[in-house]
């Protein structure tokens, strides 16, 4: 079975920057194992497989190199900027068929920017900070703020940190999947969002518990937990507020997220999160018997 794929880089501020994205188009209906197989494989911190039905109805899987996800921000938009650059649809408001519901994704007409619809965003009471920092490296006097859960889809541990600490940071995937047994308050957890409460640049870094990439480079689901953290934190008056996230290192390169964020007259707090898909690389893939062979090249 041979089928064509193409890596995006969403959210980059230039080459090899954002969070890179292969989205791999009619392999949807192959079995958990291949989906995870390949994208183990492809070795990236989420692969997205797009398929059309005859209907017309877009649907995705989101497979990180060892599990299925429901939600995630950077695939969803990743892969609604690819149906539109294939004409699977068309520009505008992309309807997408996830594990969890329907997601629209708004899309330019040549597929090189897209926002995720507007999310109702949970946050959670305070949480203590020594388990939280210590996932990350981090002493509990590191956190300037409260740390509390919060998100949109996927739960984060948000952990406000001073300027001079952000880079001490570290990748400890086992320590950040440990965090949902050892602390009940953070059984929901995915991963652990530490940033510099500043306004209206907030730089960040997020972690997850995946080894193969404990530092995600670019994170929509965590944008918007840290937009809603920062709504029920920073910005209490409720006002709307627009955002800049710079999230990464000089090492993984960095990303802009464009986030808004508001509350609604019941009190909600409601975000979306967009910015810049750039190509990267297209091929196609031939799986035989579980197996894949990449046969690629560069975007032009």
């Amino acid at each position: 079975m041979r089928v064509d794929f193409e890596i995006v880089e969403v959210f980059g501020t230039e080459p090899l920057s954002g969070g890179p994205l292969p989205v791999v188009l009619g392999a949807g209906a192959r079995s958990d194992e291949v989906l995870l197989r390949l994208a183990a494989r492809l070795a990236m911190p989420e692969t997205v497989y797009l398929d059309r039905a005859a209907t017309g109805e877009l649907s995705v899987r989101i497979c990180t190199p060892y599990v299925e996800l429901g939600f995630a921000g950077h695939p969803l938009l990743g892969a609604a900027a690819v149906a539109v650059r294939r004409e699977l649809a068309a520009p505008g408001w992309v309807r997408l068929h996830t594990r969890d519901g329907v997601v629209r994704v708004r899309v330019d007409r040549e597929g090189r920017s897209a926002t995720l619809e507007e999310r109702p965003c949970a946050v959670g009471p305070e949480v203590p900070a020594e388990a939280v920092c210590a996932a990350v490296g981090l002493p509990a006097s590191a956190a300037i703020g409260p740390v509390k859960v919060a998100g949109a889809g996927l739960a984060y541990a948000c952990l406000p940190v001073g300027a001079a600490t952000l880079h001490r940071a570290r990748p400890l995937p086992e320590r950040v999947a440990a965090l949902p047994r050892r602390v009940p308050a953070l059984a929901e957890v995915y991963g652990v969002a530490v940033l510099v409460p500043d306004l209206p640049v907030v730089r960040t870094r997020v972690f997850v518990p995946e080894p193969a990439c404990a530092e995600d480079p670019a994170t929509g689901s965590a944008a918007l937990a840290q937009a809603a953290w920062l709504m029920d934190t920073v910005l209490p008056s409720g006002s709307p507020a627009d955002l800049e996230l710079r999230q990464g290192t000089d090492h993984l390169g960095y990303s802009r997220l464009n986030v808004r964020v508001r509350r609604s007259p019941g009190g909600r707090v409601l975000a979306d999160v967009g910015g810049a898909v750039a190509g990267f690389a297209s091929g196609t893939l031939t799986l035989d018997g579980g197996h894949a062979v990449d046969r690629s090249e560069p975007c032009g």
